[in-house]
């Protein structure tokens, strides 16, 4: 799996500047049948309220496996939401990767040693 993150900003109309992260997931063949397989495109992988320069916003961050198959666009207002889209969106892939690593392990042993 491959995260793709794109940035792109743009002048808005007083002059203020707004910015766009587009996030997609480039995923193996393999990776898309466990997906399919398991019914996981509406699956949650992240869910919080985002967090900018170490303060609590009411703005809540939803990214789930569809999201980032299909691609997604976020619009920021700031460099901070910029930086917590972009933390979130790899959180939320590393989530994804432990689904399918469980997802393979299915129709054998597992033996853990403590």
């Amino acid at each position: 799996m491959k995260l793709i993150i794109t940035k792109n900003q743009s002048k808005g109309i007083i002059g203020g500047v707004s910015f766009e992260v587009f996030a997609k997931i480039q995923l193996s063949e393999e990776e898309k049948k466990l997906i399919d397989h398991y019914k996981l495109h509406n699956e949650i992988l992240f869910q919080k309220k985002m967090v900018i320069w170490g303060e609590p916003t009411d703005h809540l961050i939803d990214v789930r496996v569809k999201h980032l198959v299909d691609g997604t666009t976020y619009k920021c207002k700031n460099l901070g939401e910029v930086l917590g889209y972009i933390n979130s969106l790899k959180e939320a892939c590393a989530t994804l990767k432990t689904y399918l690593e469980v997802a393979k392990s299915f129709g054998g042993e597992e033996w853990i040693e403590y």
